[in-house]
């Protein structure tokens, strides 16, 4: 799978690619929101698109929007990533299609997990298997891993 990052936080891109190697997925970060909107036009294959609810200061319902006039991107999973929003702010974001709302922090292995549903409602099991190529993983990969999650998960606790 190619999910896309929508985020400056290089936190949140390390611990969703260390999360991703174990199915030969790839994060691609971007933090500009007209770069992101080239990067779609040219490469309608992302599985998912992961965003902050704003990158750079833009919001990213600009890109939400974009999406909605693009044919070829309109039934990308959007998730959104945040430390905060308000009633209003959820309501407006599930009125413009995101597929899921997390709160920061949060569990990578939760973003995957909804990628994956809305494209096997989607898209059908078969386009997902195909997306998605298990490896063989050794254990001490997965202790590495998961010590690298147990600190990211640290980290957010102690940012001010």
């Amino acid at each position: 799978m190619r999910i896309l990052l929508l985020d400056e936080d290089r936190a949140t891109y390390q611990v969703l690619s260390e999360v991703a190697q174990l199915s030969s997925s790839e994060i691609i970060q971007i933090t500009d929101m007209e770069e992101a909107k080239r990067f779609l036009k040219e490469n309608p294959d992302i599985d998912g698109i992961v965003a902050e609810q704003k990158v750079n200061g833009k919001p990213t319902w600009e890109i939400i929007q974009y999406m909605k006039n693009e044919k070829g991107v309109r039934e990308i999973p959007f998730i959104i990533l945040t430390s905060s929003l308000t009633k209003d702010e959820k309501d407006f974001y599930h009125y413009m299609g995101v597929t899921a709302i997390l709160e920061k922090p949060f569990n990578p292995l939760e973003v995957f997990t909804a990628i994956v549903e809305y494209l096997k409602k989607t898209k059908g099991e078969e386009y997902v298997k195909s997306r998605l190529e298990e490896e063989e993983v050794d254990k001490n990969a997965l202790k590495a891993i998961i010590q690298k999650l147990i600190n990211f998960f640290k980290s957010l606790f102690t940012r001010k």
